[in-house]
């Protein structure tokens, strides 16, 4: 890494670096990248780390350092500064998780007091799982129900009509391919399956965008229509899932047999 001052350092490892720094780790990094100031305690208290300012957070600004602080209820919007709505921005949520990473990674406190190098690990394992939650739609969805008090189980024991008639049909092929096997003429049945697998893999993309397009829902009104909405999909995405992999197993193992 190349550096002609010591005013900042390197928020991959910590050395020092210019203004606009070069680092073997991380390239070229903008100093304050996404509000953070490569300095600071890593948001933690006086308890934490004896004898340094309570009030330093690694540069972090008050929303993000508040969100880091451990809680039961902590919200992995917040966590990266973050609107709290279901649309985000992947590219924007990716950079912030990479310069929140290096901001908090357990190397660059790898010569401080062992409580300030457990809670750099907390909170990393706290920033990699608000990011696994909120890059994927599905897992976001889930996560917008469960904060808002709902969940996929919750008052959702029936299943629609036409999706168990679908659930039992493939079942039903399912088993007349195992039959078919074990009498050694699967090729018709295998042939029906493979059809099925493809007709269910249209069926998981077109649940994809219906949930996408709900989520843009919320915040322009009907927000109670959209969590039923996105619950119902959701529930529709775990049966298409769940058949998907029994019909994948079946055709692996007829493949191989």
């Amino acid at each position: 890494m190349t550096t002609n001052t010591e005013t900042a350092l390197c928020l991959h490892c910590g050395k020092p670096a210019a203004e606009q720094l070069v680092c073997a780790g991380c390239g070229v990094v903008p100093r304050g990248t996404l509000g953070l100031d490569p300095r600071g305690t890593l948001g933690l208290d006086s308890r934490e780390m004896p004898g340094l300012d309570p009030h330093d957070t690694l540069g972090l600004d008050a929303p993000a350092a508040d969100a880091l602080a451990p809680s039961s209820e902590t919200d992995y919007f917040a966590v990266f500064a973050l609107p709290r709505r279901p649309t985000v921005d992947l590219v924007d949520l990716e950079q912030r998780y990479y310069a929140l990473s290096r901001a908090l990674h357990p190397d660059l406190f790898s010569d401080r007091p062992p409580a300030a190098q457990a809670a750099s690990l907390r909170k990393t394992a706290l920033v990699n799982r608000a990011y696994k939650t909120l890059k994927d739609p599905v897992a976001r969805a889930l996560y917008w129900l469960e904060i808002h008090g709902e969940s996929l189980g919750r008052d959702n024991e029936r299943v629609p009509p036409a999706l168990a008639a679908r659930v039992f049909e493939v079942q039903e092929q399912l088993e007349e391919l195992r039959a078919a096997k074990k009498a050694g003429a699967a090729d018709a049945a295998t042939t029906a399956v493979a059809a099925v697998r493809d007709e269910l893999r249209d069926d998981l993309d077109g649940c994809d965008a219906r949930l996408a397009k709900n989520l843009e829902r919320f915040g322009n009104g009907g927000d109670a229509d959209a969590l039923a909405e996105t619950k119902k999909i959701l529930s529709e995405l775990h049966y298409v899932r769940t058949l998907l992999r029994d019909v994948d197993r079946e055709m692996g193992a007829s493949w191989s047999a």
